[in-house]
C-alpha cells in the first residue's frame, strides 16, 4: 500500500537489528564517535540507513536508502518524487563506514525524507551478502517525467534482490518486487483497496534459503535458486481493517522457525501490530499489542526484540521510540520518547498493556537514540 510505503520510508530509518544489539537511524554524512555508558555509537551521520546484518570479523553490512535527488516532480503517491543516485550498500568495520556499492537508485520526498531504495541486507556465504531494494517497477514515473538515466536505473533496481560479492561486484538474483506485484494483482480479492502493490522490505538468508518480507503485498516469500519468488504466507487483517498488515521484517527464532513483524496489523491506531510465527504448515499470531514494528531479531538468550519507531501509532508528529518484546514472557515496553536536548524525566509505560509487569526498566541512555541518528551497539540488558 502506498501509505505504508511512506510510513516505512519515514520510520524504518530508526530500525534496530536487535539480534545484533545494533540500532540504525537517519542522518546525513558519515562518522563515528562514542555516546555514553551502555550506548556506543558505531557509525553516525548516515544516509537514511535501513537494514543491518552481521559481517565477517565483527563488521556490519548496512543498506542506506539514500536521500533521493535535488530535482523533484509532483504527482507521486505521497506527494513529490525526488529521484537520485544516493543509495548504497555498506560495510562497517572498526568504526569505519565503507560504501561498497554506490550510486544506487533512491526516491524520496522533498528534502530527502521518506526515502526508498536499498532497504535490507543479509549475510551470505564466502564473504558475500544479499542486498534488497524496495518498491517495484510499476511505481516508476512514466517516460519523460524524470531524466532517462534515473528512470533506467529505477527500472533496473527497484524491487531487485542482489548478491553483492567481495570487491563490490553484483549479481541480480530476482526481481522480487515485480513478482510480488504480479501475485497481488492475481489476488486482488485479498486486499481490494490496496492491491496490486509490492514493496519488498526485508531479506533474510538462513538455512540455505532466501526469504523476503513484502510490506506492499503483505507476504513472506522464499526466493528459489532459479529466481522465482514463492509466496509462503499472506498476512491477513481483521474484516473491519483500515490498512494492510504491512510485513516489515523476518527473522529465524531459536526454535528454528521464522518470525515476521508487521507495521500496522490492519489499523493506524496504536497496539494493533503483531508478530507472526511461520512454520512449514501455517502462520499464526505469536505476539500482539505492538505498534509499527520495524525490525526483528533474537538475542543470545532467545528473547525477541522488535524495534518500534512509532509507539503511539501512525501520527506524523509523534517522536520515535523503540519497543522490546521478550519471549519469556511476552512483554512490551517503550524505551524512549524524548526531545534531543535532555533525557526524559520519566519513561512512559507502553501503549499496550504489558503481560510482563516485572520487566526491567529501560537503560538510562536509551533516550539518546532520538538525538544523534547513529548505528549503535546497545549493550544494556532488558
Amino acid at each position: 500500500m502506498s501509505r505504508a510505503r511512506f510510513a516505512i520510508g519515514m520510520s524504518t530509518a530508526a530500525a534496530v537489528a536487535t539480534a545484533l544489539g545494533v540500532m540504525a537511524a537517519p542522518a546525513a554524512g558519515a562518522g563515528t564517535h562514542g555516546h555514553g555508558a551502555g550506548f556506543v555509537v558505531i557509525a553516525s551521520h548516515l544516509n537514511n540507513p535501513r537494514g543491518l546484518s552481521r559481517a565477517p570479523d565483527g563488521g556490519l553490512y548496512l543498506a542506506e536508502a539514500g536521500a533521493g535527488g535535488k530535482s523533484c516532480v509532483s504527482g507521486g503517491p505521497e506527494g513529490n518524487v525526488c529521484p537520485g543516485l544516493t543509495g548504497s550498500f555498506d560495510l562497517i568495520t572498526n568504526g569505519h563506514v565503507k560504501r561498497i556499492v554506490t550510486g544506487l537508485i533512491s526516491f524520496s520526498d522533498t528534502g530527502g525524507v521518506a526515502a526508498e531504495g536499498p532497504v535490507s541486507v543479509s549475510r551470505a556465504p564466502r564473504g558475500s551478502f544479499y542486498g534488497l531494494f524496495g518498491g517495484n517497477t510499476h511505481a516508476v514515473p512514466p517516460k519523460g517525467a524524470i531524466p532517462d538515466r534515473l528512470r533506467n536505473k529505477a527500472l533496473a533496481q527497484l524491487g531487485r534482490l542482489w548478491l553483492v560479492k567481495p570487491g563490490g561486484s553484483v549479481k541480480i538474483v530476482a526481481n522480487v518486487g515485480d513478482q510480488d506485484w504480479a501475485w497481488s494483482k492475481r489476488h486482488i480479492d485479498l486486499a481490494p483497496k490496496d492491491f496490486p502493490d509490492a514493496n519488498p522490505n526485508a531479506v533474510l538468508f538462513s538455512h540455505g534459503s532466501r526469504y523476503v518480507a513484502d510490506a506492499g503485498a503483505n507476504t513472506l516469500v522464499r526466493v528459489k535458486w532459479n529466481g522465482n519468488a514463492r509466496v509462503l504466507d499472506f498476512f491477513h487483517v481483521p474484516a473491519n481493517y483500515q490498512s494492510d498488515a504491512v510485513a516489515t521484517c523476518v527473522a529465524r527464532g531459536p526454535d528454528g522457525v521464522l518470525y515476521v513483524g508487521e507495521l500496522l496489523g490492519g489499523f493506524y491506531s496504536p497496539g494493533h501490530a503483531r508478530i507472526w510465527r511461520v512454520t512449514a504448515h501455517h502462520a499464526r499470531v505469536w505476539a500482539r499489542g505492538l505498534t509499527t514494528v520495524q525490525g526483528c531479531g533474537f538475542g543470545s538468550d532467545g528473547a525477541s526484540m522488535p524495534p518500534n519507531s512509532r509507539p503511539r501509532g501512525w501520527a506524523p508528529r509523534t517522536r520515535p521510540g523503540m519497543w522490546c518484546a521478550s519471549a519469556r514472557p511476552i512483554c512490551a515496553r517503550t524505551l524512549a520518547l524524548a526531545s534531543c536536548s535532555s533525557p526524559p524525566a520519566s519513561l512512559p509505560e507502553p501503549t499496550a498493556r504489558s503481560t510482563c509487569p516485572t520487566a526491567a526498566s529501560p537503560p538510562p541512555q536509551a533516550w539518546a537514540h532520538n538525538c544523534a541518528p547513529p548505528v549503535a551497539r546497545w549493550s544494556a540488558s532488558g
